[in-house]
């Protein structure tokens, strides 16, 4: 497997018995497949394709490499062949996915797969895994962490346009960075022996300060509204909203154990994956509280991040990506939503959630 092979069709597609939705599966492969994180958007403007990671060959270890899919399943193309890979992020707006690797951060385009080094990396990354980054919308700046030779943690902080990198905080191991859309304030979360330190960082490096919220399981930014959406902790069975320094969240949904959500560009939007017990993934109109079933992923969710759906929207919401294991291997899916499912979710037809005043 070279970077630039082209592999044929691996698609199944199926109908989801209860919503009737459309559903391609994208990879089929003895290796195993996953999505790009729920934190940021995999798909190209045009959404003719999702950007994926598959591991390289099935064993132990294995390298992870990024692969372009087409959205109709018909294609799949290897973009990156690098033995050891950190801040992974895709980048609408400059039609590119981000890494870096050998102490250069990379550039690979989408169509051309013309690949280019834009900066220096100050760290390598963590070993035997993929670490995911994070681009502002306009694809300005670029964030990343990895581990510094002292063996500490660090997260960095790249200017695409001039390549100017340098560190921005020092730690243990850090996780999660999401940047806001609008490229002002980027979250962080930092593994320690106490548990898990939560940070906001201005997009300049600067302005450093502790994210005291503690009640999401998993959250990502809401649109540009400068609020986090995301899931709340047990029992609390809901999905949120919040805005730091505010006394309190607000509630938009709840009644099942919402596990990871992901908010649209738009803020009108948030589609969510459930456990204990597995109800399946669920979108949600944010300004009316109405929930519609999308699917079943029939996942184990068990303990490998390719098990666990973390579904994500496509730019203009013609889809869901997820994961799921239901072969026995973590596999990449869509599930496609016609407008008249996104028209029948909002006015609350297919289903109605207990929703909170």
């Amino acid at each position: 497997m070279a970077r630039g092979s082209v592999y044929g069709p691996e698609r199944a597609i199926f109908t989801e018995p209860r919503s009737g939705l459309r559903i391609i599966q994208l990879t089929h492969h003895s290796t195993i497949a996953m999505n790009m994180y729920f934190e940021m958007c995999s798909f190209t403007e045009d959404e003719r394709h999702v950007v994926l990671l598959a591991q390289r060959s099935a064993c132990r270890d294995a390298p992870w490499d990024l692969i372009r899919a087409r959205t109709d399943g018909s294609e799949l193309v290897q973009l990156t062949e690098s033995d050891a890979m950190g801040g992974a992020v895709i980048c609408p707006a400059l039609n590119a996915a981000l890494y870096f690797a050998d102490h250069e951060v990379r550039k690979v385009d989408l169509l051309s797969l013309h690949e280019s080094v834009i900066a220096e990396a100050p760290v390598m990354p963590y070993p035997n895994q993929v670490s995911f980054g994070a681009v502002d919308e306009a694809g300005a700046v670029y964030f990343a962490s990895g581990v510094l030779e002292s063996g500490r943690g660090a997260v960095f902080r790249v200017e695409i346009g001039s390549g100017r990198s340098e560190i921005v905080f020092e730690g243990e191991c850090q996780n999660h960075l999401h940047l806001d859309p609008q490229g002002s304030t980027l979250y962080f979360g930092e593994n320690t022996a106490n548990g898990c330190v939560r940070y906001l960082i201005s997009a300049d490096g600067h302005l450093l300060r502790e994210y005291t919220f503690d009640r999401f399981a998993h959250h990502t930014w809401f649109g540009r509204t400068g609020l986090m959406q995301g899931c709340l902790l047990p029992p609390g069975q809901a999905i949120v909203t919040y805005r730091e320094g505010d006394d309190t969240y607000v509630t938009l949904a709840q009644g099942r154990y919402y596990w990871h959500s992901s908010a649209s560009r738009d803020a009108q939007w948030i589609v969510a994956d459930t456990n204990w017990p597995r109800e399946g993934i669920f979108l949600l109109h944010a300004p009316t509280g109405n929930v519609a079933f999308v699917c079943d992923p029939m996942s184990s969710c068990s303990h490998p991040q390719w098990t666990h759906p973390h579904p994500s929207l496509s730019p203009s919401l013609k889809y869901v990506l997820f994961n799921s294991d239901r072969t026995g291997l973590g596999q990449v899916y869509l599930a496609e939503l016609p407008p008249e499912f996104l028209a029948q979710a909002a006015s609350g037809a297919i289903l109605k959630p207990v929703i909170l005043a």
